[in-house]
């Protein structure tokens, strides 16, 4: 009797612990996350009113998706994710720490299967005058950040006519600045360069008419390549052009300083700690210039209280009437890109 007893009690633990394996199985299975769109924020409503960064990609990828908690968010983050595409987009917040805490725990959640994801960062940017038009894609090869290194405040010399006002520090380990991946930054450009873009008849012809030294004619957007400048304060002016010219040469840049955004050299980092910078593709759209406007002070620029909502509508001097069909030529291009890897037409190598 005691021996049946026994062999009993062995039976229902064997039971027990496969179906606890079992269990621990299918708890374990993670999702695959082909394409991770990263943007950085919306500009109220996520989807139905005027687009941000977001909108756009959410409702064509992710459309009717409740936002999914991740542990250890922070509270600018917020993740969206398709399980029948295999498409998430994450919206981290503004800034460098915003960008970097909200990705990390994305990634580090393991809820989802990162081999095969390919990184698509999307974004806004302000461009530099000489190389950019209003509503240009730029495909970004590599990202510096501005923030690293000495800057250095000229208002108190007597001789204040040095070209730049930033000197490097050596010590920081190479997460001063990443390349991306040449090969597939060239992929994709090719993929998109003759993607038709939006533009206006305001912005066609501002550049032209208030920066005759750096253009000539009208100006209308196209894709091109370039390098991010990646600061936490917005900036303006022509030292700080200077210095993001530096910035990209002195880090040996495949290409010339393009843009200046607030997030990119984090999204890099953060990729790279995870082994997936090689997969990573940075699209930025040109929304201002890295100069004042004409007549324009930094107290009308941004001494005025508003929502940033207000300040992208079409009498705001700082975007024009650029930043909506912008957020259309993001789209437009990304999706390109995007589509590819969802139908499996999409190789690193290939």
């Amino acid at each position: 009797m005691k021996r049946k007893i026994v062999l009993w009690m062995l039976l229902v633990a064997s039971l027990v612990c496969f179906a606890g394996y079992a269990a621990g199985e299918e708890i374990l299975e993670k999702a695959p996350l082909r394409v991770l769109i990263i943007s950085k924020f919306e500009i109220e409503k996520i989807t139905g009113d005027f687009p941000g960064e977001a909108q756009l990609f959410y409702e064509r990828y992710c459309a009717g998706h409740n936002e999914i908690a991740i542990p250890h968010m922070p509270p600018s983050g917020h993740f969206y994710f398709n399980q029948e595409n295999g498409t998430g987009i994450l919206m981290t917040g503004v800034g460098k720490m915003a960008a970097t805490l909200s990705l990390m725990a994305l990634l580090a959640s393991g809820n989802y299967d990162y081999s095969d994801t390919y990184i698509v960062s999307v974004g806004c940017a302000g461009g530099s005058i000489s190389k950019c038009a209003l509503g240009d894609v730029i495909v970004v090869t590599a990202a510096c950040d501005y923030d690293l290194g000495h800057h250095v405040d000229t208002h108190e010399r007597e001789k204040s006519d040095s070209r730049i006002m930033w000197f490097p520090e050596d010590s920081h380990g190479e997460y001063e600045f990443k390349i991306l991946n040449a090969n597939l930054c060239n992929k994709v450009y090719e993929m998109i360069r003759d993607c038709p873009l939006r533009t206006t008849e305001q912005a066609k012809s501002f550049l032209a008419k208030h920066y005759p030294d750096y253009w000539e004619g009208e100006q209308l957007p196209s894709v091109r390549k370039g390098t991010a400048v990646t600061g936490d304060n917005y900036w303006k002016g022509l030292y700080g052009h200077e210095t993001a010219d530096f910035i990209a040469e002195y880090y040996g840049c495949p290409d010339p300083y393009t843009v200046t955004e607030m997030e990119e050299i984090a999204i890099a980092n953060t990729a790279d700690c995870f082994g997936l910078l090689d997969r990573m593709i940075s699209l930025r759209v040109v929304v201002n210039t890295d100069l004042f406007m004409p007549g324009e002070t930094p107290e009308n620029t941004w001494g005025e209280v508003a929502s940033f909502s207000e300040k992208v509508q079409t009498t705001n001097k700082e975007t024009l009437d650029i930043f909506e069909p912008a957020m259309y030529n993001l789209f437009d291009t990304a999706a390109i890109v995007i589509d590819a890897i969802l139908a499996g037409e999409f190789w690193l190598n290939g």
